[in-house]
């Protein structure tokens, strides 16, 4: 990934726009900027003291500055290691006030108490905390989003970014193998998941993209919406399986979702899975670049199936941006008017969800082209029938 050129690029916007500062938290735009690699998220608000001053400072010029926890430290120390856009890390120890931390990171910039005003974007995922802090810090400080810099830039992937993200994809079709194994009579939605998580960290994912989703439908109190679903439910003969699940490799997430069927499937449901197979093709063939909108796709998708009378069971949007975060702008939604531009990357993720009687879904990671639509990975978008 060539990271000086991304800080360049940001940093002529940061000019454009009056920005003195840029400040990123340890997270997916740090990691797209700088190539500081993000940790998996524990499921605590604070994992580390100094957690919320911690993160790149970049400035229009100069080396960016990085603040981690103590606790942890190694791992950013490490990570900026011949990276020669970086001055250093600025571990924050316990027996410092992290508030002193960051005005000390702010003084050295020149911006503390400057006597002037100051513009500083911030990332969306920042603390309040900081941001209070910065506003006590620096009276009348101007905040933005940093999304206004980055999203933009985000939104095209380059060469290596299309690359890894096939990497990605290529993983997801082999962990699809181990899924449509694990299948048969008794089997829970649990075990498969536990399954299919074990098979992305030994192919060489860094780990899940989101929590991994697979899911029975059929007669009975659990159905295909996930409403009072614990992922217990065991597999039975009629009932369908909807897979969906994703992993990050390389730094860049896949979302991959295929439909299954224990026994001989109801005609019926084989034309709900043609359905959705084909408002897929028909929306990824309009995604031309420059000639459709983010709206226009999702409204393809959805009158191939409301004119097989499903529209209904289509209870969720077309699909999203996809790259360093699994759910990224624009978004393929009633909503969303974004003019589609080559080398942008959606999911395409149509489905038939009808509660109490099955489930069907197919996705696929889509790069957009001139030509149309072209899905990243390889798995074929048929049912799979097991049994």
């Amino acid at each position: 990934m060539d990271y000086p050129r991304r800080l360049t690029q940001v940093r002529e916007a940061m000019g454009e726009r009056g920005i003195d500062l840029l400040f990123l938290p340890r997270a997916a735009n740090l990691f797209w900027l700088t190539g500081v690699r993000r940790e998996p998220v524990q499921g605590t608000d604070h994992n580390a003291y100094g957690d919320w001053v911690a993160g790149g400072y970049i400035r229009l010029d100069g080396p960016v500055r990085l603040v981690a926890p103590r606790m942890g430290g190694a791992f950013y120390v490490e990570e900026a290691a011949g990276k020669p856009w970086f001055g250093g890390v600025r571990l924050v120890l316990e027996p410092e006030d992290p508030l002193d931390v960051l005005r000390e990171t702010l003084a050295g910039f020149g911006l503390a108490n400057g006597g002037r005003s100051v513009r500083i974007a911030v990332d969306e995922r920042t603390w309040a905390q900081t941001t209070l802090a910065m506003q006590g810090l620096i009276p009348g400080v101007v905040l933005s989003s940093a999304s206004e810099l980055l999203g933009p830039l985000r939104m095209i992937k380059d060469d290596d970014e299309i690359a890894a993200m096939r990497r990605s994809s290529e993983v997801a079709d082999r962990v699809f193998e181990v899924a449509l194994a694990a299948l048969g009579p008794g089997v829970t939605e649990q075990e498969v998941a536990h399954e299919i998580d074990r098979a992305f960290l030994l192919f060489g994912a860094e780990y899940t993209s989101f929590p991994t989703g697979v899911y029975f439908a059929g007669e009975g109190p659990l159905d295909a919406t996930g409403t009072l679903r614990e992922g217990r439910r065991a597999l039975q003969p009629g009932d369908s399986v909807m897979f969906d699940f994703g992993g990050v490799v390389d730094g860049y997430c896949s979302d991959f979702g295929r439909s299954a069927f224990l026994g001989e499937p109801s005609a019926d449901y084989l034309g709900v899975h043609e359905t959705v197979r084909l408002a897929q093709t028909e929306a990824m063939r309009a995604m031309v670049a420059g000639r459709c909108t983010t709206a226009e796709a999702n409204a393809i998708a959805r009158r191939v199936i409301a004119d097989a009378g499903y529209d209904a069971g289509f209870t969720h949007r077309l699909g999203h941006g996809i790259g360093v975060t699994v759910h990224e702008p624009p978004f393929l939604d009633g909503v969303d008017q974004t003019v589609l531009q080559d080398r942008m990357t959606f999911t395409v993720e149509p489905s038939i969800i009808l509660p109490g009687r099955f489930g069907n879904r197919v996705e696929d990671v889509v790069l957009v082209t001139p030509e149309g639509g072209v899905p990243l990975g390889n798995v074929d978008r048929g049912l799979y029938v097991v049994g």
